[in-house]
This record gives structure tokens, sequence and C-alpha cells, in this order.
């Protein structure tokens, strides 16, 4: 075989794989069921079914509920309380389903109209890089509000900056939740079952499974600690998580618009935050969990019928879970120090969670650059 050949030969072949590739795509096209269409109506159409629930959720709450439906209104209120205090109970579970509805709405919408016209009319053209950065841009916003109000409902609450008071007053002072607690505490429920939603419908990176455990294990924690009053801990764990988050996502945004100095400026903020808050102020927490809440209740505590679930096997449930959150998070504390080694030693700031889609694109830009290569051969 010539030299002049060779490339022809090579390119007959790259063309034969893409055209058998595109064929396979159309027939998994053509063989979809009733339930991967629906399925897939349903993650193209979120803007429209989610606004049409909340329609009808409101107009039933005005029309038939007189504004106070479970679905919108807090329930299990005390009554003759002077403060307005809640009490948690079953119908929460409304409330939680209309805030997944709401997220889903409103992350579509910001995603839709806010932040890929935005990143478009910048100047980027890539489709992976427009999703990414409509994702990461909402979740920027989210974390920004999120971990305001969190930090907010914490300083009108007696366990600001004081771990002892996680426990102090159980089980009575933490089962009469003041409306910002409990709100916040559902809304929060609401955002992190939604983002399993989330996480089923993107497109599935490297740690896909390791995020769905962390997921599972949030959404746990957030269900349990509510049902056993330990609130006040828990609003303490999700400001310790929201504040690294704001930076990520942040950085990732930044890099979308190619502005990679301050990228690696922010990656700096983020991880002296990741480390401070997600292994520092969250070990602490955890031995609070552990240690900490045993000299200050002094033995077990059981009795439901008045809101008290403190034992020796509840708390190693609760401190098994936080265990396996602290591992994930030490999991992803290894992947940036990846990414330092290439700041510092490569320049380039990649994401080691980067997916395949990733992969494909360079991998793709690698077959224009043999391609461009072979043409000039010839």
């Amino acid at each position: 075989m010539t030299m002049v050949e060779q490339p022809i030969q090579q390119r007959k072949l790259q063309q034969s794989y893409f055209e058998a590739k595109s064929a396979k795509q159309a027939l998994a096209k053509s063989e979809k069921t009733a339930v991967t269409k629906a399925c897939n109506w349903i993650v193209d159409n979120q803007i429209k079914w989610s606004a049409a629930l909340l329609a009808i959720i409101h107009s039933h709450n005005q029309i038939v509920a007189h504004g106070n439906s479970a679905f919108v209104s807090l329930q299990h209120k005390i009554p003759g309380d002077p403060q307005g205090r809640y009490y948690r109970g079953s119908k929460d579970v409304y409330y939680v389903l209309h805030f997944i509805v709401v997220f889903t709405l409103v992350r579509a919408t910001i995603m839709q109209h806010v932040l890929m016209p935005f990143i478009q009319w910048y100047g980027v053209r890539s489709s992976r890089k427009v999703t990414r950065f409509a994702e990461q841009g909402w979740l920027t916003i989210f974390y920004i509000v999120s971990n305001g109000a969190g930090l907010y409902v914490m300083s009108k609450s007696p366990h600001w900056m004081n771990t002892r008071n996680y426990w102090a007053d159980y089980p009575e002072g933490h089962r009469q939740m003041t409306y910002l607690m409990k709100s916040y505490y559902l809304v929060q429920m609401g955002f992190w079952f939604q983002q399993i939603f989330v996480l089923l419908i993107e497109e599935k990176r490297k740690d896909f499974i390791v995020m769905c455990t962390h997921h599972l294990v949030t959404c746990t924690l957030l269900g349990l600690s509510l049902y056993m009053n330990f609130t006040r801990v828990g609003n303490a764990i999700l400001c310790c998580m929201d504040m690294a988050d704001i930076f990520l996502s942040g950085t990732k945004c930044l890099r979308y618009m190619g502005f990679e100095k301050p990228a690696e400026a922010s990656f700096v903020f983020f991880l002296f935050s990741w480390i401070y808050t997600r292994h520092y102020l969250f070990m602490k927490i955890i031995m609070s969990v552990k240690f900490e809440s045993k000299v200050v209740l002094g033995g077990d505590r059981w009795d439901p019928e008045n809101g008290s679930y403190y034992t020796r096997p509840v708390i190693y449930c609760f401190t098994f879970l936080l265990g396996i959150l602290q591992l994930l998070l030490l999991y992803w504390l290894m992947l940036m120090f990846r990414i330092v080694y290439r700041i510092v030693v490569l320049r380039n700031l990649d994401d080691s969670r980067s997916d395949s889609e990733d992969d494909a694109e360079k991998e793709g830009d690698a077959k224009k650059r043999n391609n461009a290569s072979d043409k000039k051969k010839d």
C-alpha cells in the first residue's frame, strides 16, 4: 500500500464507523417504547408540565382549600402558641412535593430563558458548554440564596455558632419549629429530592454513582432529622455544604466563559472553603453528634409520643450516614488535588468529573485534526 493510499483507507474506515454509529442511533430512536417516549416528553417539556401542575395546585388552594392547602401552606401549627410555631407532621409531604415542582419550573425557566441566551449572546457556541453553563449558573444562584437563608435561620436560632445547643432543650425546644425554620427545612428537602430527578436527566458523568449516593444519603438525613427533631444540626450541615458549592459552580461558569485566570483564583477560594467547611467544620458536627450529644443529654431519651428519639442506635445510624458523606467528600477532595496538579504543573484547569460527552468532543476534535492532516498529505 502506497503512502497516498493509506490515508484514504483510514478515512474510509472512519466513515464506515460513523455511518454504522449513525444507523445504530437512528434504529434506537425508532425502537423507543411508550415509556421511553413518555420519559423523553417529561424531560423535554419541564416548563409546560410543571407550570400546569402549579396552576392546578394553586387553583385548588384558592378555590377549594380557601388558601390553606397542604401543598402551599405549612400545616400542623401549634394551637394557641404565642410565637406561632409548628410541629412536623404527615401533611408536610405535600409541601415538599409542591417545591419539587417549583424547583423544576424555576430551574428550567432560568436555564432556558436566562442563562442559555446570555451565554450564547456572550459568544459561546458549543452546545455542551451552553448547557453546562446553564446548569452551573442555576446552581450558583440557588446556593447563594440557600446559604444566605440558612445562615439567617441559624442566626435567629439558639444553635448559632454553638454546637452544644444542637442538643439543648431536646426534644421540646426542637420539635416546636418557627415558621422560618420549618419552611426552610421543607424547601431544602424539595430541592434535594428534585436534584435526584436532575441527576437522572443530565448527561452521565464519571462520578454518577458517587453523586447518586450523595443525593440519596442527603435526602435520607433530611427526612430522618426532621422526623426525629434534629433540625438544628441539619440546618448547620446544610450551611456547611452550601458555601463551597457557590465557589464550585461559580468557578465552572467562569471557565465556560473563557475566564481562565479568574477561574483559577475562584478555584483557590473554593478549595480552601471546601476543606474548612466540609472537612473541618463538618467533622466538628459529626463529633458533636457522636460525643457532645451524650454529654448534653446524658443518655437515651426514647419517647416518640413527645417527639424524643435520642438513643444510642439512632446516633450510630446518623454517624454512619454522616460518615458516608465524609468519605464521598474525601473522594472529591482527591479529585481536586488532581486539578491542583494540573493547574500548577500542566497549566490546565480541567474538571476531573468530566462526562462522556466531554470525552467525545475531545475525540471529535482530534479526528478533525487528523483528517485535516491527511488532506494535507494527499
